[in-house]
């Protein structure tokens, strides 16, 4: 990729929590920066679970919050300079603290609060150094999430099948893409990510049949890589470390890899093998 393309913004997506956002935007996007690609992640989770990971030095989040760049005085506000080290020298974050309920609260009646990340990309032409900014999501269809998809080019939307209620929630989150398509025609949703997959949990296989025939319908793509529960994910947001970290030989650390393989694949057809 040359410094002039402009990144791929891609926000990770369910109305419900648990699904699997955090741990996919944090694992996918450090095999991607382990593969030479430039990555920044921006929390936009209040919970801030990715920046809890991710963060090289906790502290930096009193400084170089998201919300302290969406409050800068106009032209100070540049995402790139609230950008803190993680693990790897290729991804970057912006995190995120729970001052972000505060702004949500406080801006929810304003018709442009949903355009405040998109403004701080728009001024800001150091973001073409990196080759993908991933919005990690809060589980609401509120402010955040709305502000994540109004600046994205794709939506990928992690689902477990053994998850009822996420399944519940689809079509509301499906019809806010909807929405969010009429003012940012950019809008695609590129795929769903099947995760937290247990074939021989309940009717899980079942429920995963009926997710592809789902999706199928609607000619909505599924990623072909699946993240099947294990319990090294787990253990590795303990140590605040990417699975592909802390276990590198581990069947998430594996699918992870596939999967970040898979996104280039898919993005080198559509983009014309930008990111050989």
């Amino acid at each position: 990729m040359t410094h002039q393309d402009p990144p791929i913004f891609i926000t990770f997506g369910n109305r419900k929590g648990g699904v699997g956002k955090t741990t996919s935007v944090i694992n996918l996007a450090s095999y991607l920066a382990i593969l030479g690609k430039k990555i920044l992640i921006v929390d936009t989770d209040p919970q801030s679970n990715c920046s809890s990971v991710l963060l090289k030095n906790l502290d930096d989040r009193n400084k170089h919050s998201l919300i302290k760049a969406l409050e800068a005085p106009e032209g100070e506000g540049l995402l790139s300079r609230f950008a803190c080290e993680t693990h790897h020298p290729n991804l970057q974050i912006i995190p995120n603290t729970t001052q972000c309920m505060l702004w949500e609260r406080k801006n929810a009646g304003h018709s442009d609060a949903v355009l405040g990340i998109r403004r701080l990309i728009n001024q800001d032409p150091t973001l073409n150094e990196y080759d993908f900014v991933f919005f990690d999501t809060p589980p609401t269809l509120g402010v955040m999430m709305n502000n994540a998809l109004m600046a994205s080019d794709y939506v990928i939307i992690p689902i477990p099948p053994s998850d009822q209620f996420a399944l519940d929630g689809l079509a509301a989150y499906l019809e806010l893409i909807g929405g969010i398509r009429k003012h940012n025609s950019r809008l695609k949703l590129l795929a769903v990510l099947i995760t937290k997959y247990d074939p021989n949990w309940g009717s899980s296989a079942y429920k995963l049949n009926q997710i592809i025939k789902y999706f199928t319908q609607r000619r909505i793509s599924i990623f072909r890589t699946h993240i099947h529960n294990c319990p090294e994910i787990d253990m590795a947001h303990v140590k605040r470390k990417p699975v592909i970290i802390s276990a590198p030989n581990s069947s998430g650390a594996n699918e992870y890899a596939t999967l970040g393989r898979e996104l280039l694949e898919i993005f080198n057809v559509i983009h014309g093998k930008r990111f050989i």
